[in-house]
């Protein structure tokens, strides 16, 4: 825990060592905002589908289109720092076995390969 205080002695001002933290611990994340203002962390190269699913997954499971930034965007677009980002759906929609070639986060790929076995049988 002592390694920022030591960093902390490489730099000027406290601005050059934040920024230099920024860089450190941020540089494979990207920080995108719901409509309402909600700041989600996503790691670089995230798509619509995986910030869906870090959402909610029945939002995922239902999307059907993506907003960003005001405009219809495709699902497999790159999200990009900043972004406000909406989820269309549709009830009763399943995943698209091809979401799993360009999602990025675990948590999206888990749901659709759950979603796409279908229901357990007892």
């Amino acid at each position: 825990i002592n390694e920022p205080r030591e960093w902390q002695t490489h730099f000027q001002d406290a601005g050059e060592f934040v920024e230099s933290l920024k860089i450190d611990f941020f540089k494979d994340r990207i920080f995108v905002f719901t409509p309402k203002g909600e700041v989600i962390d996503l790691p670089e190269g995230a798509t619509p589908v995986d910030f869906a699913y870090h959402i909610h997954s029945d939002i995922g499971d239902q999307a059907t289109g993506a907003k960003v930034n005001g405009k219809m965007a495709a699902l497999d677009s790159i999200l990009k720092n900043g972004d406000i980002v909406e989820i269309r759906i549709q009830k009763n929609k399943k995943p698209s076995r091809q979401w799993l070639e360009f999602v990025k986060t675990s948590i999206a790929r888990n749901h659709i390969r759950t979603a796409l076995r279908g229901p357990r049988k007892p």
